[in-house]
């Protein structure tokens, strides 16, 4: 079972970092910090107090989302919970008749919730909630199937220093779901980068009493930058751009790798394929695909992921290499660990290097 959060004698409890784009960081929270957001992101896209049954858990508790909503929200509104994330990933979790019930998923909870939709269907009021990585198509479909009934699903956007920070409805698939909203406590902070997302971009940089505390620091910063970029809409709304790690510019076209990872999955259903950007000493950027080699069908080989791309997004550039791996690393919230992928790709290369050497050796 996965450690918990470390509890520090000063009533702070420390989490760290997914490990997803980097080395793993502590950030310390206080008791009454977990407390204000777990009850304020309930107020604001759930219902007052009372209106929960029950909770289904499928989100770590070590990890800040799933401590939230896991443990502290169930504290505070006495409500019963399933930590369905200590289970397998495909043991269907128990509901509860007639009961209103929250849904905390991953994206790996999605494909389980569309085999439960008929259960879904009758119970009185459900709500889903979304965080981690972008909603998957599975939730895109659990939505569509479950439309007209009392179901709801709602995204949470933010990071283990800054809590959530705004939130919106998870749509059907192939619709739009609109704008993020800030939580109420929450300022969006002017921050443009003109020359990285176009026109009317900013990196979304916030404020809010939630701000985390990093362990080297002896008070939370008045703000923090997060790895998006945004565009601002009205009062408290934004569109979001993409990370600022996942844009790349390829001689002189930027290139979105979240839209190139899309449109393989689009052509390949079913494929775990992921982008990495990287560093190119003609083109000074570049990016490669990596695909998971048990995920991919007939045709998802290099000419096709680069027909598929071309296809669904005319004019971008194709990768520079397609690499097919054993399996793509993984945090246990579902993210691709960066870090261990090139490090991957890195062994992989070194072993020809090796046996080429020791042919040499031997001649």
């Amino acid at each position: 079972m996965a450690a918990r959060p470390v509890e520090r004698p000063d009533g702070e409890a420390e989490f760290t970092t997914s490990g997803h784009t980097g080395d793993p960081v502590a950030w310390r929270r206080t008791d009454a910090q977990l407390r204000a957001e777990a009850q304020l992101v309930a107020d604001t896209v759930v219902g007052p107090a009372g209106s929960l049954d029950h909770i289904v858990n499928f989100a770590p508790t070590h990890h800040l989302y799933g401590r939230l909503f896991g443990e502290v929200l169930p504290r505070l509104w006495d409500v019963e919970v399933h930590q369905a994330w200590s289970h397998e990933v495909t043991a269907v979790p128990p509901l509860r008749d007639a009961a209103r019930t929250l849904l905390v998923c991953l994206p790996s909870s999605w494909p389980l919730l569309r085999r439960l939709v008929p259960a879904l269907r009758r119970l009185p009021s459900v709500v889903a909630l979304h965080s981690s990585a972008a909603p998957t198509e599975a939730a895109g479909e659990v939505v569509r199937a479950l439309a007209g009934t009392g179901f709801r699903a709602v995204s949470l956007l933010g990071s283990t220093e800054t809590g959530a920070v705004a939130h919106r409805p998870v749509a059907p698939t192939g619709a739009d779901p609109g704008p993020w909203r800030l939580l109420p406590d929450v300022s969006l902070l002017p921050d443009p980068c003109q020359d990285i997302g176009g026109a009317g971009a900013h990196h979304l940089r916030v404020a809010s009493p939630r701000v985390a505390r990093r362990a080297d620091m002896a008070a939370p910063p008045a703000s923090w930058r997060l790895a998006d970029l945004v565009r601002p809409r009205g009062p408290g709304e934004f569109d979001y751009l993409g990370r600022a790690s996942r844009l790349v510019k390829v001689n002189g076209r930027r290139v979105w790798l979240d839209q190139v990872e899309a449109a393989v999955r689009a052509a390949f259903p079913g494929i775990e394929a992921v982008c990495l950007p990287v560093s190119d000493p003609v083109r000074g950027e570049h990016y490669e695909v990596c695909l998971a080699a048990g995920s991919c069908p007939a045709g998802a080989g290099a000419p096709g992921i680069r027909t598929a791309i071309g296809a669904a997004l005319p004019g971008a550039p194709g990768p520079r290499a397609v690499h097919t791996v054993p399996e793509l690393p993984r945090t246990t919230t579902g993210k691709i660990r960066i870090p261990a992928l090139r490090e991957l790709l890195a062994h992989a290369r070194r072993e020809p290097e090796a046996a080429s050497g020791e042919a040499l050796a031997h001649a």
